[in-house]
């Protein structure tokens, strides 16, 4: 008789208990630091002049929580999935192949080594996009409405937009309907992050880079590091400003888990930026 082996992929699990907004529309109200008039900056201090103030933006979003729910199913994979038995060598490779295209399918991608997750960032930034659009727009009416004209100038209202939003950190799995562990490496869904108003490094990035996207504002890319996450926005490098140059063209860094005027990063970031110490994520 073959021999029966045991196959678990080892991944931390904690507890998440998220809570949607209940009601169909939403008021934002949000201040735009790129808009506030810097005389210099003293390291990761801004000096602002004298009577700056910055712009104050009010938009009211209409979020569906249906469509809430239906965009959190969709993302994670059952853990159950994560554990399966197999005969020999190649049936454990068919099994694995098998477990990465149903992830995939869920915006989990397997990495070979170490059979752990990540997130499949272009799956997740491209999902809802009917949605993400509607509230994009109204973002964009707002600002519009308020003086804002050239790409740069909307790109940080946007950006300012998902700044706004409380730093908070998902846990690596959430509970379905039926009591079941759904993983999640530890990020949300665009329009999740919307309705429960807060993220981490990677559900922010995700929200701005699906708003601005779907509008067609500007392109975006991540720059991914072990601990964190930036988002990059294909722009000019004004004075000052932290960029990096990929494939022939400039991208402007956009520190998004606090209010960071765009093109501005903690120092600490920008020396791991300077030494390479990332890679970048398209977005398509």
């Amino acid at each position: 008789m073959p021999r029966v082996n045991l196959f678990i992929f080892g991944l931390t699990l904690s507890v998440l208990n998220s809570t949607l907004f209940a009601s169909s529309y939403t008021t934002f109200i949000w201040t735009d630091i790129n808009s506030r008039e810097v005389v210099r900056w003293e390291g990761d201090t801004a000096v602002v002049k004298h009577g700056s103030v910055m712009q104050e933006l009010v938009c009211k979003i209409e979020i569906d929580p249906e469509e809430v729910k239906r965009a959190a199913d969709s993302f994670g994979v059952p853990k159950s999935w994560t554990t399966f038995t197999y005969i020999d060598e190649k049936d454990l490779a068919r099994k694995q192949q098998q477990l990465h295209n149903k992830a995939q399918s869920h915006g989990i991608r397997m990495l070979q080594e170490g059979n752990k997750f990540t997130i499949d960032y272009n799956w997740v930034t491209n999902q809802n996009k009917q949605a993400l659009t509607k509230v994009a727009k109204r973002i964009r009416s707002t600002a519009r409405r308020n003086g804002y004209r050239s790409k740069r100038d909307l790109t940080g209202a946007f950006a300012s937009f998902v700044q706004s939003m409380p730093y908070r950190v998902p846990a690596d799995y959430k509970i379905n309907n039926l009591g079941e562990k759904i993983l999640t490496a530890g990020a949300m869904m665009p329009l999740e992050t919307l309705a429960c108003g807060w993220g981490d490094c990677d559900s922010k990035s995700m929200l701005f880079a699906a708003l601005v996207q779907n509008i067609g504002l500007v392109d975006v890319c991540f720059i991914v590091m072990e601990e964190h996450l930036f988002a990059a926005v294909q722009l000019r490098p004004e004075q000052n400003e932290r960029s990096i140059r990929y494939k022939n063209k400039d991208w402007v860094l956009i520190e998004l888990t606090d209010s960071w005027p765009i093109g501005r990063i903690p120092k600490d970031r920008q020396n791991a930026v300077d030494l390479g110490n990332f890679k970048v994520v398209e977005l398509r």
